[in-house]
């Protein structure tokens, strides 16, 4: 019989070798609280209204996103189990899973400005890095001077979010004005992280994030729900600007997206300039 810490560990030391940094960190951080929970129990002892209790534990003041992701985590575990026979008895059948929250809006300029104002020059930096270029904050915090090719033109990760899927290097585009800002960051250094943070060392998305909420908490820019100002919005910022300008095939190459549907998701339509053009709809 199984013990879930045994089961646990062997679904991460697989993920390590089979799955990128990024997703081994996810199922470690998602799993962490069910392990030490439940790490001593044979798995074939536990019983669905346990896990749905610690997962209503575990998810309390947390957003959907959060709990929606728990919930993956615990059914993908259970199905690598199953599939190489360590688990011989399903703990659950179906979990509820809440639809992750979706994001309804962009920053406004005002909300950029005050963040801008207020952060370091550090901060600023990157911040105005993935506003040009609608990375993934995680993308730029690991992005090197190595990493920059054809002429510091393109950022290129061999490892990201769908290398696996594609089986491609993650193309970020440098144009212009961003060029600037990345050649200000690295200075006269030839090695190292492209944006440092105030302590001279790479940043980590857990660190930008909390500096970011930090300064919008700070200046009372804090809204609730799919309204909630957060670091990732640069994405959907950079993704609804591209759309508008360029295209949604555009902006879908350049967010690094395998599909337009997924796209969709990141151009938010701008209620006021279709209510402004509603009468041009129709002679």
């Amino acid at each position: 019989m199984a013990k879930v810490a045994d089961i646990v560990d062997r679904f991460l030391a697989w993920c390590t070798q089979q799955r990128a940094k990024a997703t081994v960190k996810f199922y470690r951080s998602r799993l962490a609280k069910f392990r030490a929970a439940f790490g001593q129990r044979d798995w074939s002892t536990l019983t669905q209204i346990e896990i749905e209790d610690h997962l209503s534990l575990i998810g309390q003041g947390a957003s959907s996103s959060t709990r929606h992701h728990n919930v993956v985590a615990l059914n993908t575990l259970q199905s690598w189990g199953m599939a190489r026979d360590l688990i011989d008895k399903r703990a659950f059948e179906k979990l509820e899973k809440p639809r992750p929250g979706q994001r309804t809006r962009i920053p406004t300029e005002q909300e950029t400005e005050i963040i801008l104002a207020a952060g370091s020059e550090a901060f600023c930096r990157i911040y105005q890095a993935l506003r040009h270029c609608g990375a993934r904050p995680g993308e730029l915090c690991r992005a090197t001077i190595a990493d920059l090719k054809e002429g510091g033109t393109v950022i290129e990760l061999a490892e990201h979010k769908t290398s696996r899927k594609t089986g491609k290097p993650r193309r970020i585009l440098v144009g212009q004005k961003m060029r600037e800002i990345v050649a200000e960051a690295i200075g006269d250094r030839k090695s190292g992280p492209i944006f440092l943070s105030p302590a001279g060392k790479a940043w980590k998305p857990e660190n930008l994030s909390r500096t970011f909420r930090k300064l919008r908490d700070d200046h009372g820019l804090q809204r609730e729900g799919s309204d909630k100002l957060v670091l990732y919005m640069t994405r959907h910022e950079f993704g609804t600007k591209a759309t508008e300008k360029l295209g949604i095939h555009a902006a879908g190459e350049m967010l690094g997206h395998t599909q337009i549907t997924t796209t969709q998701r990141y151009a938010h339509a701008d209620e006021n300039k279709l209510r402004t053009q509603q009468d041009s709809v129709l002679d």
